[in-house]
């Protein structure tokens, strides 16, 4: 079994994979046409769109917690006097 390295990440893999182990990257063509190839194949669309909507749905969570963290340290001070 020969080795070479992934293009992507750098680890050693086996000439035969299909694709890298450590990171997904695709190392032998599919052998259909490309007019047969389901949409949205690369490897790094479905990281991307999952990136975006990570962040889209984190940070609405994050400016809630920051407004209700100032509305409790503001009704603490008003409410003890200091």
């Amino acid at each position: 079994m020969a080795l070479m390295k992934c293009p992507e990440c750098g680890q050693n893999v086996s000439t035969q994979a299909r694709t890298c182990p450590a990171c997904g990257y695709p190392l032998k063509a599919d052998q259909r046409p490309m007019h047969e190839q389901p949409a949205l194949q690369s490897p790094h669309v479905w990281g991307r769109v999952a990136t975006a909507l990570g962040a889209w749905l984190v940070t609405p969570w994050i400016a809630k917690l920051i407004v209700a963290l100032a509305v409790c340290v503001l009704a603490y001070f008003m409410f003890t006097g200091k």
